[in-house]
Order: C-alpha cells, then sequence, then structure tokens
C-alpha cells in the first residue's frame, strides 16, 4: 500500500472514530429517544440503535451484525430426536440414568 493511501486510511479511521464518540445535540429527536432507552447519546450510540430498530424488524443482516458485535454465539441446532422403539431395555435404562432429576 502506498504512503498516500496508508494515510487516507489512517485519517479515514480517526474521522470514524470521532464521529462514533461525538455527542447527539442536546435538542435532537434521537438523543431523546436514545436517553430514554438507555443508550450513550452518540455517534456508536444511534449507529448500534438503528441496527436494533432494523434487526427488531425482521432485518436478518441487522441482527446477524449486532449478534456478532456483542460476542454471542448462533442458537445451537437441536439433536435429532431419538427413536426410543429401537432401543434394547439396557440402553433405555442408560439413557434414563442420564437424565437430570
Amino acid at each position: 500500500m502506498s504512503e498516500g493511501k496508508r494515510r487516507q486510511t489512517t485519517d479515514m479511521q480517526k474521522l470514524a472514530r470521532k464521529l462514533l464518540r461525538l455527542t447527539l445535540g442536546e435538542d435532537e429527536e434521537l438523543r431523546r429517544e436514545l436517553e430514554a432507552r438507555g443508550v450513550e447519546p452518540n455517534g456508536a450510540g444511534a449507529l448500534l440503535y438503528a441496527q436494533w430498530k432494523r434487526a427488531v424488524n425482521g432485518d436478518l443482516k441487522a441482527a446477524a451484525f449486532l449478534r456478532d458485535l456483542a460476542g454471542t454465539e448462533e442458537p445451537k441446532k437441536k439433536a435429532a430426536p431419538i427413536d426410543l422403539r429401537s432401543m434394547s431395555d439396557e440402553e433405555l435404562l442408560a439413557l434414563a440414568g442420564e437424565a437430570p432429576r
């Protein structure tokens, strides 16, 4: 990467960080909405809140973005159902012994 390109990328990163920290104005409706929901009234809070609203309305990409950002895992797949009729008496007893009480 050339020096000019690297400097431009660094400048963009600095600007992005500045915008995310930027506090919203006192009279902005969005600020009041964020504060009412307990969200930091800055650029990052506004961005996350916008993604959350999209996710709540069914946007799966927004939901995945928030999930990934929060570091939560995808829901685990359910185990395949067990056909108890095909199991021997010994297998059924062993299975019953493993069950939480």
